[in-house]
């Protein structure tokens, strides 16, 4: 007899709550047999495919195309078809995962940046809380120097 694994398992291992496994079993995103008792059941392979799903979530696919891709293979006529649909959609994802990539790069670096630079203005606040103070600043680069955020939430410069 395989091993199944309770709700109380599939939580542990995914970090989801109760609701939103309960919900993908709903949207038949996850499949779970029942025990005497009534309580979920779900094989182990269904952990792993719970966190894939919010892994794909994550990265902003919306539940028609988490359900569409892992029925690709399902809904298919044959084989062939379904290994070209499913090659077609991973590589437009792919491309899409990269350029969401570089913009997470770009903007960890500014965030980063950001917070070097608020480390500067927090010695000044607690000396002079008076914002005029910041005009004249000689601690910290030019503007068109500063990263974007900190010029935009500290300075107020667009």
């Amino acid at each position: 007899m395989e091993r199944t694994l309770s709700l109380k398992d599939m939580l542990a291992g995914s970090g989801c709550t109760p609701r939103t496994v309960r919900f993908y079993e709903r949207e038949g995103l996850l499949r779970a047999t029942r025990t005497r008792g009534g309580h979920r059941a779900f094989s182990p392979d269904e952990l792993d495919r719970l966190n894939f799903i919010v892994a794909l979530r994550e990265a902003g696919w919306s539940l028609e195309e988490i359900a569409e891709l892992l029925a690709t293979r399902g809904t298919a006529t044959n084989d062939r078809e379904a290994c070209q649909r499913l090659d077609r959609t991973l590589s437009a994802r792919l491309g899409e995962l990269e350029r969401k990539l570089d913009v997470l790069t770009r903007l960890r670096a500014d965030l980063e940046g950001t917070r070097q630079a608020l480390a500067v203005c927090r010695d000044c606040t607690q000396a002079a809380p008076d914002r005029a103070c910041c005009l004249g600043c000689t601690r910290l680069p030019e503007p068109a120097e500063l990263p974007r955020g900190f010029r935009l939430t500290w300075r107020g410069e667009g």
